[in-house]
């Protein structure tokens, strides 16, 4: 795909963005379509959300053009699936839907592709010493893997800025190596969102027209990731091997590069079970609080993740080419371990601060 088609295809993300988020800020303004504010939520004031489906309708208009181009099947399954992801969001920004049924649905999206293009986890080549994943382990870490995404990415959601941040890095690296496999359908999604992404940006972190993406947007670019990883660690392509030293250090790589949604909701999950509370209750307790409490300003605090986020990657690319594979998986796990603890402790102390 030609460099010209790809800023084609930013520009397009950026420019429909922009001007269908105002449209929707006004109808939710006009008929009050909103949800009241819970104790978590840090702006006082209603501020918009729903604008997050514009990433949806930006990716359904533009993929009636692959359709000679792709494979038509796979490209139904992300609209199809990607439908109801968004389905989920709306009525949860709106509703607040039953935990239940949000995880109904979210299986079945997920099911679309594991049964519809038998997008399945059997073999991790090596990675933590694992290989071939017996019959039902492998659909069930699948769907475990969809889950934990879709939900971990939303959970990032909680300050300005920080979601579309985080979402442009994640898409920038996907779209290198769809770049790579030669993928045109997904590297043109990636460039896609980057530019919707941008544009984003410019309401959310906006004074006067600020806007949230709510768990419509969130849910589903939650999603979107997860197909990417999907797509990435089934992928077969010789080309790709060139790029990775070692076919295990592919499931490293995408753990890398949705290190803060793990670090985030992982560390949040230990947390509360230490402290004997319910660990699917919601609280004001997730990293980006935390930075958000040193920082007392929201784009500081996303720019400190995301730059987190940026040299993480950076140091274990380099790891990967100049160490043994098992040294760096070995490397990156102690790197998850001292993360957790460091969170512990910054939570401890977040916490006797606030309780002054």
């Amino acid at each position: 795909m030609a460099i010209s088609s790809l800023l084609v295809l930013l520009i397009y993300g950026f420019v429909f963005t922009w001007l269908t988020i105002p449209r929707v800020a006004e109808v939710v303004r006009k008929y009050k379509i909103f949800r009241k504010p819970s104790d978590r939520d840090l702006h006082w004031r209603f501020v918009p959300k729903l604008t997050g489906l514009s990433f949806y309708v930006a990716l359904l208009v533009v993929a009636f053009a692959f359709v000679p181009f792709v494979d038509v099947q796979r490209l139904i399954l992300v609209l199809g699936a990607g439908a109801i992801i968004v389905y989920v969001g709306i009525r949860d920004d709106i509703y607040q839907l039953r935990p239940i049924i949000k995880l109904i649905l979210q299986l079945v999206a997920i099911s679309f592709f594991a049964f519809g293009d038998d997008l399945v986890v059997r073999n991790l080549y090596g990675f933590l010493n694992v290989y071939d994943l017996p019959i039902g382990v492998d659909y069930f870490l699948t769907f475990f893997i969809g889950v934990f995404m879709i939900n971990a990415f939303n959970l990032c959601d909680g300050i300005d800025g920080l979601a579309a941040m985080l979402g442009i890095v994640m898409s920038v690296c996907y779209g290198s190596i769809f770049y790579i496999v030669g993928d045109y359908l997904f590297l043109s999604f990636c460039v896609i969102l980057i530019g919707c992404l941008f544009a984003f940006l410019r309401f959310n972190l906006s004074h006067k027209k600020k806007v949230f993406m709510g768990d419509t947007g969130s849910l589903f670019l939650g999603f979107m990731f997860y197909l990417f990883t999907m797509y990435f660690v089934t992928n077969e392509s010789v080309i790709l091997s060139i790029f990775i030293p070692h076919k295990s250090l592919v499931s490293l790589a995408a753990l890398c590069i949705f290190i803060v949604p793990i670090l985030d909701s992982g560390s949040v999950f230990f947390s509360r079970v230490w402290h004997k509370k319910s660990p699917f209750k919601p609280d004001n307790n997730h990293v980006h609080h935390l930075v958000l409490h040193f920082t007392k300003n929201h784009v500081m605090a996303s720019l400190i993740i995301v730059a987190s986020l940026t040299a993480t990657l950076m140091l274990f690319s380099q790891l990967s080419f100049n160490l043994a594979h098992e040294v760096t998986t070995t490397i990156f796990l102690i790197y998850l371990f001292v993360w957790y603890v460091v969170l512990f402790f910054i939570r401890r102390r977040v916490q006797k601060e606030i309780s002054r």
